[in-house]
């Protein structure tokens, strides 16, 4: 066999492994979007803003599977976001995708943790928040890039939720 005709399977075969991931990945999303609705984009009153801190968004998961990321509605892909505490709720603006609002009668409770998927931190490194969508308890992963805000977010988040961190 020839260099040129390996090179020729060897592209054909990467081809093929990332349409299969790729077929896969859409398929996950379908699966969970039947699960549960569209979370908000908005909270439909803010209220006061009680803090806000640049965030990294890590990802959603299930809440009693943080090795399950999800993939529905945007939801899969990390980056930079800017996370604001309102009185009426959360909301988490990603660049890039479309934000994420949590509102406070969603809220189930806030706790710290160093592990999730394939992001792991410094001991309480990552903020997790859980949440309810259509009585789906999902958990959204942050890191707070300003460490010393941390702390002001978890207060501004426990304020609305009317629950203590969970270490």
């Amino acid at each position: 066999m020839s260099k040129t005709e390996m090179a020729i399977y060897t592209v054909i075969l990467i081809v093929l492994i990332a349409g299969l991931a790729l077929a896969a990945w859409k398929r996950r999303r379908r699966m969970q979007e039947a699960t549960f609705s569209a979370p908000l984009e908005a909270l439909e009153f803010f209220g006061e803003l009680i803090c806000q801190a640049h965030v990294f968004y890590v990802a959603t998961t299930f809440a009693n599977n943080f090795l399950e990321r999800i993939n529905a509605y945007g939801l899969g892909l990390r980056g930079k976001a800017q996370l604001m505490v309102f009185s009426e709720g959360i909301l988490i603006v990603r660049n890039g995708e479309r934000p994420l609002a949590i509102d406070k009668a969603q809220l189930i409770s806030t706790a710290k943790s160093t592990v999730v998927i394939d992001k792991a931190v410094e001991k309480d490194g990552l903020l997790t928040v859980e949440w309810a969508q259509n009585s789906i308890v999902l958990a959204t992963h942050l890191r707070v890039i300003e460490t010393t805000s941390r702390d002001a977010i978890i207060a501004g988040i426990e304020s609305i939720t009317s629950r203590e961190v969970v270490k």
